[in-house]
């Protein structure tokens, strides 16, 4: 049946999810690699029956599903564990958490913000990010949740383009660095929602 046939597939796409875990992660525990594959298996079937629009006849790619790279949902959950990742080595590094930076935001001069240094980056992904309701009621009003999935992969694209292009680890400058980091925070928040609507998780590692 077609119900059986779909529950094959999820099942390979979470077996290859993991062979692709084991050879990125071999130092994690079974376990934790296993919790990840399944993120991953689920988080690849869920964005790949939804990007396309209801009327379009789908014939499953399971390497297209799983792709770190393309417009997929371990794409997404990517971008976020990226954005994770920066605030986790700020802390190493400076010791200072992601409250603590975000806190300090009200006493840091909003200089950064006037475009001056090449900023633009960091506006355009803020406006991008602050469209997801307008998205979400979209959604509601054409039943069509390829929108949503369309909307998340442009979102986790401008991500990494500004991740290459407006560094925060690197960067001398710290109230660039924090405006930079406030503005990851936003990102995630928002992707993290766009998968969330999915039924999607986001593993601690991929």
């Amino acid at each position: 049946t077609n119900a059986e046939a779909g529950l094959r597939d999820a099942y390979r796409v979470v077996e290859k999810a993991a062979v692709e875990v084991e050879r990125r992660q071999p130092e994690r525990a079974d376990g934790e690699r296993r919790m990840i594959a399944d993120a991953i298996g689920i988080a690849a079937v869920r964005y790949f029956l939804v990007k396309y629009s209801r009327t379009k006849v789908i014939a499953f790619d399971i390497d297209e599903a799983l792709s770190f790279e393309g417009e997929s949902g371990p794409y997404l959950q990517y971008a976020v564990v990226r954005a994770n990742n920066i605030f986790q080595k700020l802390q190493d590094r400076e010791g200072v958490s992601e409250a603590q930076l975000l806190a300090a935001l009200a006493s840091t001069p909003p200089d950064a913000l006037d475009g001056a240094d090449g900023d633009h980056e960091l506006w355009a992904l803020v406006l991008e990010a602050s469209r997801l309701d307008d998205i979400v009621e979209q959604v509601v009003r054409s039943l069509e949740f390829a929108v949503l999935a369309k909307y998340g992969f442009g979102l986790a694209q401008m991500f990494n383009a500004f991740y290459h292009k407006a560094p925060i680890l690197n960067e001398e400058r710290q109230d660039v660095r924090q405006w930079r980091a406030a503005a990851v925070a936003y990102f995630r928040q928002q992707l993290t929602r766009v998968l969330d609507l999915m039924g999607v998780s986001v593993p601690p590692r991929m």
